[in-house]
């Protein structure tokens, strides 16, 4: 079986969204996940903070990588995110980890970071929370 980070990596690159987010996988364990995104003018709201979309676009990505690791192909069914304060800097960063796994859902927690790489210590900062429930996809072909 291949490397789950290695694994990430090729989903990710199958994706359209998330090829043209270009998306980064940092690290990939059975139940736990890391991913990050460098910030483009264009992915900032008219104030000047990362948009909310982006922000949400990583969480549910993280939460359903993270139940990829545990049960295969799934798919998002429910997703609740706190936005806590903006997101400013020049990466997000998405840590996602299993907390419930059944045969047929994964219940997954989301923290996502902004993260100044031009500050001279950069630290990341908590942006939003998010909590999902995946559902494993069943192939209906094989019974």
């Amino acid at each position: 079986m291949k490397d789950l980070l290695e694994m990430g990596k090729l989903s990710l690159s199958q994706q359209p969204f998330s090829f043209f987010m270009q998306t980064e996988f940092e690290s990939a364990e059975k139940g736990n996940v890391v991913l990050s995104l460098k910030i483009k003018e264009e992915y900032k709201q008219n104030f000047g903070a990362i948009h909310g979309g982006v922000i949400g676009y990583m969480a549910d990505i993280g939460l359903a990588y993270a139940a990829a690791s545990e049960v295969g192909d799934c798919v998002t069914s429910e997703l609740k995110i706190n936005y806590i304060r903006p997101g400013t800097g020049t990466k997000i960063i998405v840590r996602a980890h299993s907390i419930s796994v059944s045969s047929r859902q994964v219940v997954s927690e989301s923290k996502v970071f902004s993260l100044d790489e031009t500050k001279e210590n950069p630290e990341e900062v908590l942006v939003a929370v998010a909590l999902g429930t995946i559902n494993r996809v069943i192939d209906t072909k094989r019974g």
